[in-house]
């Protein structure tokens, strides 16, 4: 809910949604000396993994709560805190169309600009407020391989206006058991509270230590972490939120032969650029594009 924050940023080059970087400097940490890093999209996924590899990933999460959390993080392309927020009433299923219709779906990352000023440094900045915006109807096909799932997860909740992914502290003990969740308490608190984004991240994190490296290889994460200097962090890249978001633009590319408008519109992006980050064809869809051209070489 937008409360009059006011946010100082530095301000862009350009006017493109911000792209996920590697970042130097974690608020918690001494900036000299212990650097915090992020994975991009733009540099670590090449292409869309296939079903049959995510199908393989998903079958590694037993908990159906984070089951369905991280197949809504794949079928809508939100980003973690978007996809927290949905509510059962975000959806809908058209029978004639044999699509699931979602509406307004929390947008994050949109601002107003205030006013711009230069700090101490020199640097352009800005005073922005936060906006509340929803993005634009799209679609999900049901014949999709994990629709059912979602599908059956929305059936279990009985009130429309309740949240997908709501803490457990706040459900009845009754749900918590059908969803394997912990049996605590329930709170006074009448007001449903979303799981935090540290739960999603430590839920992936979990999913990561189970995958087997054969799989790990077929989802494009057995590659050297690498800082902006080409230096090695890790020898191996891991799961990361973000990566739902952009095998889903990969795979609608893939799948439906999504142009970069089509991206646009179904993700709701501002830019053209935002889209050519996230969808990726890879060398196979490049491959297959020439391959369908017949070509005399004289």
């Amino acid at each position: 809910m937008n409360n009059g924050e006011v946010n100082e940023i530095e301000e862009p080059s350009s006017t493109s949604e911000p792209s996920i970087q590697i970042v130097k400097h974690g608020y918690w940490a001494d900036h000299e000396h212990h650097p915090y890093y992020r994975l991009n999209v733009e540099d670590y996924i090449d292409e869309f993994c296939g079903w049959t590899a995510l199908k393989e990933l998903i079958a590694h999460i037993h908990s159906e709560v984070k089951k369905a959390f991280f197949l809504t993080m794949f079928l809508t392309g939100g980003r973690v805190t978007e996809v927290l927020s949905l509510r059962k009433r975000n959806f809908e299923i058209l029978e004639d169309e044999d699509v699931i219709k979602v509406t307004q779906m929390h947008l994050l990352k949109r601002y107003k600009k205030l006013d711009s000023y230069v700090d101490p440094e020199g640097k352009n900045r800005w005073h922005t407020q936060k906006q509340m915006k929803f993005r634009k109807t799209f679609t999900i096909k049901r014949q999709e391989p994990f629709t059912k799932v979602l599908e059956k997860y929305l059936d279990s909740i009985d009130n429309s206006n309740a949240l997908l992914f709501p803490s457990p502290s706040f459900h009845h003990r009754a749900f918590n058991k059908a969803h394997g969740l912990p049996l605590r308490r329930e709170k006074e608190d009448p007001e449903e509270h979303p799981f935090t984004r540290q739960w999603a991240y430590l839920a992936i994190r979990e999913v990561n230590k189970k995958i087997p490296r054969d799989l790990k290889h077929r989802l494009g994460l057995d590659r050297e972490w690498l800082d902006d200097n080409g230096k090695k962090i890790a020898d191996e890249i891991h799961l990361w939120l973000h990566w739902f978001r952009s095998q889903r633009a990969s795979q609608l590319v893939s799948d439906y032969g999504f142009e970069v408008v089509d991206l646009v519109n179904y993700f709701d992006w501002k830019d053209i650029e935002t889209a050519l980050r996230y969808a990726k064809k890879g060398w196979r869809g490049l491959t297959e594009k020439m391959n369908k051209v017949k070509v005399h070489y004289t």
